[in-house]
């Protein structure tokens, strides 16, 4: 779901984890950020967008109905919502002209409220990720800050299941070690009893260049954890700046968290670069098949290579026509990195530069670098494409 969205500038909850404060909470915006001045997207002109794609760079993504990642950043009914409704105004224009959604929240008191329920009541594209880390109340409350307890999103999960058409999903990102275990499989079996039909998780990752993460929230995340996670991640992490956890250290967890949705009944995903070959389908954030989800991106890849045992550019390709539109300079929201990257690839639409990591395997976002070696280059097809091919043994 390359297109995602956020009601608010600001959360009214203080994850500890949120990765969401190392992104915006650096530069010229810092001060606001933390300061919590919320300021909120302009209704119309969100309307706008979708009544009149052609005026938004996202137009043929939104003619084509794929879904919406809606909770990006910030949650979409948090206190601020409570306070000012303009998630509640847009929901209502939603349901109205049909969108497909996929929303992620850790709130509760909407789930009672029945403006929203009656624009979720029903109506089968809508669906909710809620989100639950821990079923340690004294270790969730203590870094997820002014949240609902795990107790009452696992209540309001029961509760939603009822009538959100799309149905509900256990959203357990991020998975921290010392604080989602030792209690991930119970978390998983009672998310199963309140309805949820699906799991989608993702180890945290840390970044080592925010100042305000170091100084302030990973003490804080230690403590609850019982150990230094710093000295953790640099230790069982490879490179430097962004520590992600190798795959031998979660292993063990995914193997349980995948035996446990089985046994439940659920769908499994992970969101996570490591085990993503693992997901029930091409959706890393839960969504089942029937979704009108973008198959253009490499998650299907590794789908298609699990059950055909190679993937080609060509396989894929189709569902990126949109890409076609729009210059990679230009794509809203997007990192260039540097001035020499956006120099180096100036005249490339987003698909031109999709095709250019797809072919060369050497790029850290390229399918081979990205899932370490579980899809491998193995040659050319007859446009010049790089094929990929499964390997089991790395898998």
């Amino acid at each position: 779901m390359p297109m995602t969205f956020d009601t608010y500038s600001v959360c009214s909850y203080d994850c500890q984890y949120c990765f969401s404060a190392y992104q915006k909470g650096v530069g010229p915006g810092k001060q606001s950020y933390f300061g919590k001045d919320v300021r909120a997207v302009n209704v119309e002109c969100v309307k706008r967008m979708f009544t009149e794609p052609e005026s938004s760079q996202f137009g043929p993504f939104i003619r084509l109905r794929r879904p919406m990642q809606w909770g990006g950043l910030a949650d979409p009914f948090d206190e601020y919502e409570r306070r000012l409704g303009h998630s509640l105004e847009l929901l209502r224009f939603f349901r109205q002209i049909e969108y497909p959604i996929c929303f992620s929240t850790k709130a509760t008191w909407w789930v009672w409220d029945e403006r929203y329920r009656e624009c979720f009541d029903g109506f089968p594209w809508f669906n909710v990720k809620f989100s639950i880390i821990t079923l340690d109340e004294n270790k969730a409350r203590s870094v997820e800050k002014g949240c609902p307890s795990s107790a009452e999103r696992l209540s309001a999960m029961g509760e939603a299941a009822k009538w959100v058409g799309g149905g509900v999903t256990l959203r357990l990102r991020p998975f921290i070690i010392g604080m989602s275990d030792p209690h991930h499989v119970a978390l998983i079996q009672q998310a199963a009893q309140q309805g949820a039909t699906a799991l989608s998780t993702e180890f945290f990752c840390l970044e080592m260049r925010s100042r305000s993460g170091l100084e302030e929230r990973y003490p804080v995340i230690s403590r609850a954890c019982g150990f230094d996670v710093v000295a953790f991640y640099k230790k069982y992490s490879y490179g430097s700046g962004y520590l992600r956890l190798n795959r031998n250290v979660k292993r063990p967890f995914v193997d349980e968290m995948e035996a446990a949705c089985a046994d439940a009944g659920m769908r499994f995903y992970v969101s996570d670069a490591h085990f993503k070959e693992r997901c029930a389908n091409g959706s890393c954030c839960g969504l089942s098949p029937e979704w009108n989800y973008t198959r253009g991106q490499d998650c299907e890849a590794l789908m298609i290579a699990r059950q055909r045992g190679r993937v080609r550019w060509a396989d894929i390709a189709a569902d990126l026509e949109y890409a076609k539109t729009f210059r990679w300079r230009q794509a809203s929201g997007y990192n260039l990195v540097s001035s020499e990257k956006r120099a180096a690839f100036n005249r490339y639409s987003m698909y031109d530069y999709l095709r250019y990591v797809w072919n060369h395997p050497n790029v850290g976002q390229s399918p081979y670098r990205m899932f370490e070696g579980i899809i491998k280059p193995i040659g050319l097809d007859a446009d010049g494409d790089i094929i990929y091919e499964w390997d089991e043994s790395r898998a």
